[in-house]
């Protein structure tokens, strides 16, 4: 029983770093942030297009923890147990419009 709580509290805490990521990532590309952090780098990109490729990146894994979540962490109402996959439905609309702004 123990070891069940610590698991269902690891998962939880990665899922939160997850949503912390997603959102740090999102701002700027939801905002179109056009500035270039590195501008001596060999490969130099806006903030909005390093944002949205690491949001590609990054989707597997937020995904894999919300499958987790969803498997291990028990709500009492079914519904709510389905909210664990949001961050990942975001995560997958950000990434279909940042290919299909960039590939337009």
């Amino acid at each position: 029983m123990r070891e069940r709580k610590t698991l269902s509290l690891l998962i939880i805490v990665i899922n939160i770093i997850g949503v912390i990521c997603l959102i740090d990532f999102a701002i700027p590309y939801l905002t179109h942030n056009t500035t270039i952090a590195n501008p001596n780098a060999m490969l130099p990109v806006e903030a909005w297009d390093g944002a949205g490729m690491t949001l590609t990146f990054g989707f597997i894994p937020l995904l894999a923890v919300n499958i987790l979540n969803f498997i291990f962490v028990k709500a009492e109402q079914k519904f709510i147990r389905f909210l664990y996959f949001a961050p990942s439905v975001i995560c997958l609309i950000i990434v279909i419009s940042y290919w299909i702004t960039s590939l337009a």
